[in-house]
């Protein structure tokens, strides 16, 4: 229900009025000029009229008070209208409504509900909802009573079907077609742009397939580096500690060695002079010569004596001696000789015996006749003297023996001594190799060690951070090495490849990513574009049955209506095909007065229009009711009798719809509750007087 409207800088209302509704048929009074009118206007303007030729001006500014002399112009024009909402007749959750327009001097328009700024749009679709509109069946202005019969057949079947409430299907229909329009245009772009990311995709999966392989040997390279660094930092920790351990040994050993050595330095003697010994030795020689001469004499002075003493006693006695005898003692004797000197030089004795020999060769066939030229003492003589030089030489011999042992033992524990010299020397050269292995091993472990860090830079320059993964195997120096081998083989093919270049990457899952959202996009297209068809389908199914049904009741009201207003007679709107297609229809109105052959609505007279538009007008109104219908001054061609008709009519609307007349017309009056009177002074400022009848009614009772 309608409960006020304020007009505010509107035209003639320079100051803020209010018209309240609380009568189901209100009228507006006054004399010509003093703007009774402008209250219509006002009802358009505030529910979104945009032709400013309705409203009667040429702008926005037109619209807003101009000033006088004594109220300076208005900076703006406001209307307001204030809906009751109890019984939620506007799709909206309060229970009042405000509806607000503002246009300000420079011609911006503000519209709001409820004090919360909108869109045009907005406001157009809260109240067609309730099916209320700026213009249309439910505001008829003077002068515009026949406009249903002067519009074209396609104007008036759109008139009817706002009258039937079907003009918020079709608001839905031209939005679910411009919708329909957009996600087709959004369709073929989308499609578009499907085919270019096709392009896009195809190209970028080689660059990928690239990138791929690349990732592998990369993959690889890291699981080598990251495999390669773990386990030569383990082997270099582990082997750090066994060289070091074996450096501080070697170390310590070399450190003991030279101390033996430099005791043994100390304590070692002087190389003897082992000419002493040689001297001994030529010593000995000499006396073992000497001994040998005196001994061969002393065996020849012996063999001489013996064959002296033998022939002496021979003589003393006269016995004949055998030469078998004498041979025998000869071979004795030689005997004795060689035993006796078995180790040493025995020619001289063969020289005594073939001596005696030859002697008895010569001697015994004549012994007899054999002189002694030596004699017995001088021979004994010489041989004690050989006896004794023998001795001696003994005894020098003996001494030079014992001489010889003590110096052979002295040069013995020399050698001994040097011996030991030579094996701590030997050692101590032993633990300087123990120690330069050591040494070198401790200089190959640093080798690694840097070579390790080149190894981490390099590793890092690729982008390769070190986890530090535990391992729990170990490999060797040569299975490390060909490990080394196969990553600058990576390395080579991984450069070769161009490395990872993630942007190609980055960039293909950008276009996967946007082909899946666009081919969703498409499906949901698809989907809308689909459901967009069935709304429109079910629209017009639901438009073409609630027309028909709508346009058969219009028809049993407009005959009723009709017939009430000319006392007879027939009228009836029918459907017409505007073109062979057929999808173009229009509303063609028949009539017939009574007592007259008139079917069409050229040969009526202008009360016959008027009366025609009207019963047309409030047989629109019946079938689908409004809120509440304006009628400015449509009355004011109406004689007495048809303004009793037209007073009647209007009680029966307003059982179904509030009725706002701006009228002059007396039987008019008398059926509105309550009149508002609108008067102007010489200032051109409209003011409001007010008589509520049902209050006056009680007051005079």
């Amino acid at each position: 229900m309608l409960k006020s409207i304020e007009l505010s800088g509107f035209k003639s209302f320079a100051k803020k009025s209010t018209l309240s509704f609380s009568s189901p048929i209100s009228g507006i009074v006054g004399p010509n000029g003093s703007g009774k009118s402008n209250t219509a206007e006002a009802f358009r303007f505030v529910l979104g009229e945009q032709s400013m030729k309705a409203l009667r001006g040429k702008r926005g500014p037109d619209l807003i008070w101009s000033g006088n002399d004594r109220q300076p112009k208005a900076h703006r024009a406001r209307v307001a209208l204030v809906f009751d909402n109890r019984r939620k007749l506007l799709d909206i959750d309060f229970d009042e409504v405000v509806v607000e327009r503002m246009v300000h001097r420079d011609g911006a328009h503000d519209y709001t509900i409820n004090g919360s700024k909108v869109r045009l749009k907005d406001v157009i679709e809260l109240l067609s909802s309730a099916n209320i509109g700026s213009t249309g069946h439910h505001i008829i202005s003077q002068g515009e009573a026949d406009r249903i019969l002067g519009a074209s057949t396609k104007e008036r079947k759109a008139m009817i079907e706002e009258a039937l409430g079907l003009k918020t299907f079709h608001y839905k229909k031209v939005e679910s077609e411009k919708k329909l329009e957009k996600t087709n245009e959004n369709m073929r772009e989308a499609q578009l742009q499907q085919q270019e990311l096709a392009l896009q995709r195809t190209h970028l999966e080689r660059q990928v397939k690239k990138v791929e392989r690349a990732r592998a040997l990369k993959r690889q390279l890291v699981e080598h580096y990251t495999r390669y660094i773990t386990l030569e930092r383990l082997r270099i920790n582990s082997e750090k500690r066994r060289v070091t351990e074996l450096l501080n040994g070697a170390e310590h050993n070399v450190t003991l060695a030279r101390e033996r050595v430099t005791k043994a330095d100390a304590k070692i003697e002087t190389e003897k002079d082992t000419s002493a010994l040689g001297a001994l030795d030529v010593q000995t020689q000499r006396l073992a010569q000497e001994k040998g001469v005196l001994e061969r004499r002393r065996g020849k002075l012996e063999g001489t004596l013996s064959v002296v003493t033998n022939s002496t006693e021979a003589q003393h006695t006269n016995q004949h001696i055998p030469f078998v005898k004498v041979e025998a003692l000869l071979v004795d004797i030689e005997k004795r000789i060689q035993k006796a000197h078995k180790d040493n030089d025995t020619s001289f004795l063969h020289e005594v015996v073939t001596s005696v020999r030859e002697f008895l060769n010569q001697c015994i066939p004549n012994t007899k006749t054999s002189k002694h030229t030596d004699s017995k003492e001088a021979l004994q003589k010489e041989l004690a003297e050989v006896e004794e030089s023998l001795a001696a030489l003994c005894s020098e011999e003996e001494a030079l023996a014992v001489a010889r042992t003590k110096t052979l033992a002295a040069l013995r524990e020399q050698k001994a001594q040097q011996n030991a010299y030579f094996e701590l020397k030997e050692q101590l050269r032993e633990r300087e190799r123990e120690y330069d292995v050591a040494h070198h091993e401790a200089q190959a472990l640093e080798r690694a060690q840097k070579l390790l860090v080149d190894i981490e830079h390099r590793a890092q320059d690729r982008g390769i951070v070190y986890t530090g993964q535990a391992e729990t195997i170990s490999l060797s120096k040569e299975e490390l090495q060909e490990l080394l081998s196969e990553i600058d083989r990576v390395e080579a093919r991984l450069d070769e490849a161009g490395g990872v270049d993630e942007s190609i990457i980055q960039k293909y899952e950008a276009v996967c990513t946007q082909g899946e959202f666009i081919e969703k996009e498409v499906r949901d297209l698809e989907h809308s574009q689909q459901t967009l068809l069935e709304i429109l389908s079910r629209l017009d199914t639901e438009i073409a049955t609630r027309f028909t049904e709508g346009l058969t009741k219009i028809n049993i009201e407009f005959e009723k209506f009709f017939s009430m207003l000319f006392d007879g007679g027939a009228a009836q709107l029918d459907v017409i095909k505007e073109s062979q297609s057929g999808e173009d229809e229009g509303i063609e109105v028949r009539v017939q007065l009574p007592r007259k052959k008139v079917t069409t609505l050229e040969v009526l007279s202008g009360g016959e229009r008027a009366l025609t538009s009207i019963a047309l007008i409030f047989a629109m109104s019946q079938v689908n009711p409004p809120p509440f219908i304006i009628l400015d001054e449509t009355d004011a061609a109406l004689d007495e009798a048809n303004s009793r008709r037209y007073a009647d009519m209007i009680r029966a609307l307003s059982e179904k719809s509030q009725l706002i007349l701006i009228t002059h017309n007396r039987q008019t009056m008398e059926a509105a509750g309550e009149l508002y009177g609108v008067t102007m002074g010489s200032d051109g400022i409209s003011k409001l007087l007010s008589v509520k009848f049902d209050e006056a009614v009680r007051v005079t009772v």
